[in-house]
């Protein structure tokens, strides 16, 4: 299993994290519907939809509140645990989630086959961070082992391949948000306030990684790439388990 360690801290029920909680909450009642596998297929579908723009407006909210507040937070530091199979390639995932919502995910290879990633980011948006890869990682563990084909080289590329897909899935999204923030507001500001959090996340991940190289990633694997690119453009962004043919389950 992969988990977040240490798990993000609960939320105060103060100030704008009201806002938080009220709409982290909508947005699990709306995923319960959506993965009951008693939910008829175009409830689930409604449902799932409507998550997915909560979650995705969820973040720009959070950030215009802080900018218009007195206080003002700071980039945090958490550590999610990728366990094998194929942790490389589900560090991808992880990678893709979190660069669509202004976080930073450095990837740490350890003595066997686990890795680590260090995500650098605002509480708000680790909160859906860990929302979202834990719903896709799940979707994409069960969709690659439903293909045809099998081999270690086949299902590293569909984990890539699903990474690559969803990860653009999720940037369109956030770029739709903003832009129907802005229209609401009638000013630019959304995306002003999201690239200076973006700017403050970097000069914390440069204060704390000096030294960071690019990871180049190759892929033997074609027709497990674009299977895991098909299936990617299927996923839900903000569901784990109607895409795939049930509810939440354990993922092995």
């Amino acid at each position: 299993m992969t988990a977040l360690i240490p798990r993000l801290p609960p939320i105060d029920e103060t100030g704008s994290q009201v806002l938080s909680a009220n709409v982290l909450t909508r947005v699990r009642k709306l995923l319960a519907v959506a993965e009951h596998p008693n939910t008829p297929p175009e409830e689930a579908d409604s449902a799932a939809r409507v998550a997915e723009r909560l979650i995705a407006k969820y973040a720009i909210d959070e950030a215009l509140l802080e900018a218009a507040s007195d206080s003002k937070t700071r980039p945090e530091t958490t550590t999610m645990v990728v366990d094998p199979p194929y942790a490389s390639a589900k560090t991808r995932l992880a990678g893709a989630v979190a660069s669509a919502h202004g976080v930073r995910a450095i990837t740490v290879q350890g003595g066997g086959e686990a890795a680590r990633v260090i995500l650098v980011g605002f509480a708000a948006d680790l909160r859906v961070v860990d929302l979202l890869y834990t719903s896709l990682l799940l979707q994409a563990t069960t969709s690659v082992r439903r293909q045809p084909e099998s081999g270690r080289a086949f299902r590293r590329a569909f984990l890539i391949g699903f990474a690559a897909e969803v990860g653009e899935r999720l940037r369109a999204t956030r770029v739709e948000a903003v832009a129907e923030a802005e229209q609401a507001a009638g000013a630019a500001s959304s995306a002003l306030v999201l690239r200076d959090r973006e700017h403050d996340v970097d000069e914390a991940v440069r204060a704390q990684f000096p030294h960071l190289r690019t990871m180049r990633t190759t892929v033997s694997n074609r027709s497990g790439l674009m299977a895991g690119r098909r299936s990617g453009a299927d996923a839900s962004l903000a569901t784990g388990g109607n895409q795939v043919g049930g509810g939440r389950r354990s993922i092995g």
